[in-house]
């Protein structure tokens, strides 16, 4: 994914040229001199700039660091954003209205490769503070790319943003920094309801990894289907043996779209999962919902692997029976002690 591709940062207001889309001649002005006439807010200065920048001149990118003035950072951040250059409205080449300046412009804010890090951090804690939604998405997308810990605080309180698009970039850089302690405020996020925050959040979790798994268990005892479905939807997606108990556990959830959720994390295991599921159908007396479910996980299982058909196909068919409750359990004993003289699970 490219550095700014987020749909919440391609609304811009660069003026459009009218005449002609041809670059004009950038001119014969030192790129140190355009550095810092564009942090004075000079915006013909500061297109030039930008277009030495673009063509990896290293010259430009030596004025950019040589500069110790914060204002063309803040410049730089705010065209990022907005497309405007100190505030003013800015009519560039077609050059710098492409997704490629963007990103290019974007690697500036690396630390200490072309800007020091001091400098980098003070302009975007300064941009999370701006009042222009906007400029606070940005500031939060650059810091997580970069994965910049020291403000990870900052972003944590933007969860809170009154901007729907500010908050989602809090949540999507959160995932980012794989910090397992930001978890239970990702997971606060989910009592929103909003289907596109609760997607993000979700992909956060798993991008943040299976540390992350220890607090997600802690919330499958919450009240909420809602919360207790992402959480084995997230579990599902990591695959991490970790998380293998409690989705055999969640098959036995009370909600029946909770379980289902579980049996689909299931089948993402392959037959690491196939013993706990047959000992589960094995020890208890099933429930529907938890006969469903295992049988659920259990032909996925064998449709994979034809050698396990012979195996599991009675305990799928016996859910359909008159008393799958009795049946079951001595057929998934019987499936397991099979697969153990086939061979196809480890003594």
């Amino acid at each position: 994914m490219s550095l700014f591709d987020d749909p919440s940062m391609k609304k811009t207001h660069i003026a459009q040229s009218t005449t002609t889309d041809e670059t004009p001649p950038i001119g014969d002005v030192s790129p140190a001199q355009l550095a810092r006439d564009a942090a004075e807010g000079r915006r013909g200065a500061a297109w030039r700039l930008m277009l030495w920048i673009i063509s990896n001149d290293k010259r430009a990118e030596e004025a950019v660091a040589s500069l110790n003035d914060d204002r063309l950072a803040q410049h730089l951040l705010e065209f990022i954003a907005m497309g405007t250059w100190a505030g003013k409205p800015f009519v560039v080449p077609a050059k710098l209205r492409s997704p490629y300046a963007r990103i290019r412009l974007g690697t500036l804010f690396m630390p200490d490769i072309v800007m020091p890090r001091q400098r980098i951090e003070r302009v975007l804690f300064a941009g999370i503070g701006d009042r222009r939604h906007e400029i606070r998405s940005a500031a939060i997308t650059i810091l997580g790319e970069i994965g910049d810990r020291a403000g990870e605080p900052l972003i944590e309180a933007a969860l809170h943003d009154p901007s729907h698009p500010v908050r989602l970039q809090a949540v999507k850089a959160l995932g980012k920094m794989h910090d397992p302690s930001v978890v239970p405020d990702l997971l606060e996020m989910l009592k929103s309801g909003d289907e596109q925050m609760v997607n993000q959040v979700f992909a956060a979790l798993v991008q943040i990894g299976p540390t992350t798994i220890p607090v997600v268990a802690k919330e499958l005892h919450s009240a909420s289907p809602w919360i207790r479905w992402h959480c084995m939807r997230a579990l599902g997606e990591m695959q991490d043996y970790r998380g293998l108990p409690y989705l055999v556990e969640g098959l036995r959830d009370k909600d029946y779209g909770v379980a289902w959720m579980a049996a689909k994390g299931l089948v993402k295991y392959g037959k690491a999962s196939l013993e706990p599921v047959l000992r589960q159908l094995q020890g208890v007396i099933p429930t529907l919902s938890l006969a469903e479910t295992s049988c659920y996980v259990l032909h996925q299982l064998y449709l994979r692997d034809s050698r396990l058909m012979p195996s599991l196909k009675p305990v799928v068919e016996a859910v359909n029976g008159v008393a799958f409750d009795i049946a079951l359990p001595p057929l998934a004993g019987k499936a397991l002690n099979q697969l153990y003289a086939d061979h196809l699970l480890p003594v």
